[in-house]
């Protein structure tokens, strides 16, 4: 039977793998429909991480800290909007796929989410 925290864990997991393949992206043609599904598998994880969270505070209270800026994450940014207009203009343009990718990035590693994670991950 999985724990909670091993659950918590594997989440986390996928979420600082989809940051990876993100990160080490090239910019290149086509490159839009693999950030598109990255980025709707971390805003579902996070989603079910915040869920998961609220509903077990008890349990997982070691982990109660990065709920905060997960929520602000989940709050603050939404980029598919943008995606769906550069997918009819720009999809293969590398500067404007750089900089969608970048700001997606930055908005992980905003209010130290990343970093969290990174320390849960290392535990």
């Amino acid at each position: 039977m999985v724990t909670f925290e091993e659950y918590l864990k594997g989440i986390l997991k996928q979420v600082d793998d989809s940051h990876t393949l993100l990160q080490n992206l090239r910019d290149k043609p086509g490159d839009l429909d693999i950030i598109r599904r990255e980025l709707a598998k971390i805003n579902g994880l996070f989603a079910a991480l915040a869920n998961k969270l609220e509903t077990n505070k008890q349990e997982l209270a070691d982990y109660q800290h990065v709920l905060p800026p997960i929520r602000k994450y989940l709050a603050n940014h939404e980029f598919f909007r943008e995606m769906d207009t550069m997918s009819l203009l720009y999809s293969d343009d590398p500067m404007r796929l750089k900089n969608l990718r970048m700001s997606i990035l930055d908005s992980i590693e905003e209010n130290n989410l990343l970093e969290h994670i990174k320390s849960i991950l290392r535990e």
